[in-house]
């Protein structure tokens, strides 16, 4: 694999492609950032690599070899030598129909050899819960999934999604990579830890929470948020909940996105199952960057030196490190060689399975990580 990261800035890309590309169908460029106002940049990876597998999506923030940036652009260009690559798209009419999609791209995509699928998603209309459960009920165990969902700057107004030349909100893509030389491992730690009272989900639909132990959800959170009431719902990024489901070793976070004053109801980034139990969470500086070394030791544990490490990481976790959010990602890169490419960005919910012995699942507030390495030949 030959890897090559460009940045747009000042009306133009800071380098051209140069990689010495044996086949451009085997190519994905995979591109983070503010796709919306500039078009002219993408043309001009269009005609650079006119065969390539275009992915991207808009962000809270985009994680580069060097940097983390605002409203800035990093295109990121793998060129594979045995891996085959596959694309496919849907539009997001409905939330409700997101399993649907997820079973829909899973079953076009599925192959004998497909070692990894990447997808990305609209990050405000979509159940990306559903949307992930779909993918997983409808791929072998073998199948590593991973990807994120789009963010808008905080602004939580519309998402951006890329699929070849198409920039839409309201959509999903995924892109299917094939072949035995193919190696996948990921990893997902969030650093919050849990408070208070373990509470039963008593009123919860789709990604809406209504009642905790029958009482309204906005009147218990408030009781926990003292003078920072006022701020919500953006406050409320520094509570997430802890989800406990039934029958699972596994527990999910949970990111708030808005309240209902009147309804005295909370909706968050994900699903909110009744019959779980929730928690409220809290973090500092320190067990946040604890979080993103333990998921890059994760995904060291099975790939020793990757290529590439693609990184997605919460804003809910950008918002509370503030100045200090170059240390979660400089944690990372202090375990990897200076050789491995890195990118990424901050999103509105994360897929990846919590570590290589689980199936995938949405997340919220964690940094969760995609290591790559393709083998030399092919088998």
């Amino acid at each position: 694999m030959q890897t090559q990261q460009l940045c747009y800035d000042n009306g133009a890309w800071d380098q051209a492609v140069t990689l010495d590309i044996a086949d451009p169908q085997q190519v994905l460029v995979l591109l983070f950032g503010n796709l919306v106002e500039h078009q002219a940049a993408l043309d001009s990876l269009y005609s650079q690599l006119p065969q390539a597998h275009f992915i991207g999506a808009t962000t809270s923030g985009e994680i580069s070899q060097h940097q983390i940036t605002d409203n800035g652009l990093v295109a990121t260009i793998l060129a594979f030598k045995h891996t085959q690559i596959r694309l496919t798209q849907r539009i997001i009419k409905q939330a409700e129909a997101s399993y649907d999609i997820g079973a829909e791209i899973a079953t076009e995509l599925q192959g004998d050899d497909l070692k990894w699928l990447l997808v990305l998603s609209d990050g405000l209309h979509v159940f990306g819960s559903d949307l992930t459960q779909g993918l997983v009920d409808n791929l072998p165990d073998t199948v590593a999934i991973t990807g994120g969902l789009a963010g808008d700057n905080f602004k939580f107004q519309q998402t951006f999604i890329l699929a070849q030349d198409q920039l839409l909100t309201k959509q999903v893509v995924a892109v299917g990579l094939y072949g035995h030389a193919l190696e996948v491992s990921h990893g997902s730690r969030g650093g919050w830890l849990p408070f208070g009272p373990e509470r039963m989900i008593t009123a919860a639909q789709g990604h809406q929470l209504f009642e905790l132990d029958n009482q309204p959800a906005l009147a218990v959170y408030k009781e926990y948020l003292g003078d920072m009431v006022e701020a919500l719902p953006a406050s409320g990024l520094r509570f997430p909940l802890e989800i406990s489901q039934p029958g699972s070793d596994t527990k999910l976070v949970r990111t708030m996105l808005a309240v209902d004053e009147q309804a005295q109801s909370i909706t968050f980034a994900g699903g909110i199952s009744k019959g779980a139990t929730a928690r409220l969470m809290r973090a500092n500086a320190e067990s946040i960057i604890n979080g993103a070394a333990s998921a890059i030791d994760i995904c060291l544990e099975s790939i020793k030196h990757p290529q590439v490490a693609i990184l997605i990481s919460c804003i809910g976790r950008k918002q509370l490190l503030k100045q200090m959010t170059g240390e979660e990602v400089d944690v990372v890169k202090e375990q990897l060689n200076q050789a491995t490419q890195i990118c990424g960005f901050y999103s509105y919910g994360e897929i990846a399975p919590f570590d290589n012995n689980h199936f995938a699942e949405l997340h919220n507030q964690t940094m969760t990580i995609t290591c790559l390495f393709e083998s030399c030949t092919d088998y």
